[in-house]
């Protein structure tokens, strides 16, 4: 009985804030370092990419505390109800972070990643037979991989 009390409380309520904080939490801090580490770990930088790096702090930070705050925890409450809204949210969130790839230096591909691998991994462990949120959570992997991946191989190839 418990365990169903469980289940149908997933991602609903404090607990789905709390995960959406905790993995806000570890993506904003990510994000932040490869922010410093894309700026700083590039001998060939510019100054101006130096300088530009506290903006682009207080960016990420307002970044997840978006997402994480407000867009998440509203998208794991539709996953949650086991509606056609889950899975808009699953698509939305992860074709967000694939388009974010084009500003990949700004920390976003790693926030929005993040909220769609969490969101596409409540709706398929949430027994939801949709393929939405497998490619949620494939896509929003690969965003933040992709973004660690460049940052790392921009700074090593200069």
């Amino acid at each position: 009985m418990s365990q169903a009390v469980m289940d149908s409380t997933r991602g609903t309520g404090f607990a789905g804030r709390a995960r959406a904080a905790r993995v806000g939490v570890g993506a904003a801090a990510l994000a932040m370092a490869f922010v410093v580490y894309g700026a700083y770990g590039d001998s060939h930088a510019s100054s101006s990419q130096k300088s530009a790096v506290p903006f682009l702090l207080v960016i990420v930070a307002v970044a997840a505390t978006v997402v994480y705050g407000l867009l998440t925890p509203l998208a794991l409450r539709s996953v949650a109800g086991q509606g056609p809204a889950g899975r808009r949210w699953a698509v939305g969130l992860s074709v967000a972070s694939v388009l974010s790839l084009a500003i990949f230096w700004s920390g976003l591909p790693l926030i929005l990643g993040g909220a769609s691998a969490l969101v596409g991994y409540e709706g398929r462990s949430g027994s939801q037979d949709s393929r939405a949120f497998g490619v949620a959570w494939w896509l929003g992997l690969a965003a933040a991989a992709l973004e660690v991946i460049v940052t790392v191989v921009g700074n090593l190839a200069h």
